[in-house]
């Protein structure tokens, strides 16, 4: 659950930027967050932060993997936001978030191996 929370505030720094420089805008959100909607924080961020951190692997090249699977799965949902017109790019391209969504993914994982990993060694 903590790699969730983690993921969600990650989601409301970015999106709070980046929303504030006019790089992109989310059209009609229904509960606004920070600019942000409330669905897709609570949502599909959360729930893919969550998951990374329970099926995160013990082996270090499956971790690579792993990077890569979550930053695809996070990445589909903001290309199905775009299609609906839920989300609008203004001086963004799907590049700038192919290397968020990856970035974001190394800060996750390196919470589950050092923060998540020594608090189940201290139970």
């Amino acid at each position: 659950m903590w790699c969730g929370v983690l993921a969600l505030a990650l989601q409301l720094i970015t999106d709070t930027h980046a929303i504030s420089y006019g790089l992109y805008r989310v059209n009609n959100p229904v509960i606004s967050i920070m600019g942000s909607s409330i669905f897709f924080t609570a949502g599909p961020v959360f729930t893919i932060g969550t998951l990374f951190a329970q099926f995160y692997p013990k082996k270090r090249w499956i971790r690579i993997l792993n990077i890569f699977a979550f930053s695809t799965l996070f990445y589909f949902q903001e290309a199905l936001m775009l299609f609906s017109g839920s989300l609008t790019y203004i001086n963004w391209h799907f590049t700038n978030s192919i290397v968020i969504d990856m970035c974001i993914m190394i800060i996750l994982s390196w919470f589950s191996i050092v923060v998540l990993d020594k608090k189940e060694d201290m139970s």
